[in-house]
């Protein structure tokens, strides 16, 4: 009868992956993983516990997210409410000099008047939506000759350090592909704790509104990297060679 031999280098992976999500010891209980076949209350059941537990540990979550995107290139401002997240928009476009600033139509921007605060400065952004005036076809030339593309989130990942996206109206997603610089939103109630509280909504989304849910979700976790078959590291060249995450406390 043969002996399963233990892979020595399967206990030093785990540990990489461990230090990697900031853990020091191996996950001794279970995670809560429901499955779609599970009955819907038992889903809801996941979410509301996904959120309480969310709202008890913002401060610690935010704290996480900050230091996880930081040591992943992120640039991330704090900032006190709507106001100064909008100039910090604006500093981002005055520093590298952006003369054309390219945005989503989302509702973040009701809230955080990035347009008028640019206005005082001299360049007026963008909206990627089409329209009466606009095609869909001509969204991608004008992001492409943009400098800056300034986008919402869905929400904030702490333990990854990520921000996703949905695929939804008023969400163009060339906003935070083409141009070489990205400033993205986040208001700090958006920020969850694990990926498995992220995948745990939208499964719940997807069961709640019978599949009608985003057909793509976008993950952004930094600036675009890309590696030749020699792993030499290039930034910038499939997206955003710098990019931004202002964190904004709720109101």
């Amino acid at each position: 009868m043969a002996v399963p031999v233990e892979d020595p280098n399967k206990e030093a992976f785990l540990e990489r992956v461990r230090g990697a999500l900031g853990r020091s010891t191996p996950i001794m209980v279970t995670p809560d993983h429901p499955t779609l076949k599970t009955t819907l209350p038992r889903h809801e059941e996941k979410v509301r516990t996904t959120k309480a537990r969310t709202e008890a540990r913002r401060p610690q979550n935010v704290a996480r997210l900050e230091t996880i995107a930081t040591a992943a290139a992120w640039h991330v401002h704090r900032a006190a409410d709507a106001e100064v997240a909008a100039n910090i928009v604006a500093e981002i476009a005055a520093t590298i000099h952006a003369k054309a600033i390219v945005r989503t139509a989302e509702d973040i921007f009701k809230r955080v008047d990035i347009d008028a605060t640019l206005r005082k400065r001299g360049v007026s952004p963008t909206v990627l939506a089409s329209g009466r005036a606009r095609r869909k076809s001509d969204l991608k030339d004008i992001a492409f000759k943009a400098d800056l593309g300034v986008s919402g989130v869905e929400y904030a990942i702490a333990e990854t350090g990520s921000c996703a996206l949905f695929q939804r109206k008023g969400n163009a997603r060339i906003t935070t592909l083409a141009p070489p610089v990205l400033a993205l939103i986040v208001e700090e109630s958006q920020v969850l704790e694990t990926l498995d509280d992220f995948f745990a909504i939208v499964r719940f989304q997807f069961l709640t509104n019978r599949g009608r849910v985003p057909n793509y979700y976008n993950f952004i976790s930094g600036p675009s990297r890309t590696a030749d078959i020699e792993q030499t590291l290039t930034i910038g060249v499939h997206g955003p060679g710098e990019v931004h995450m202002i964190l904004v406390a709720d109101a």
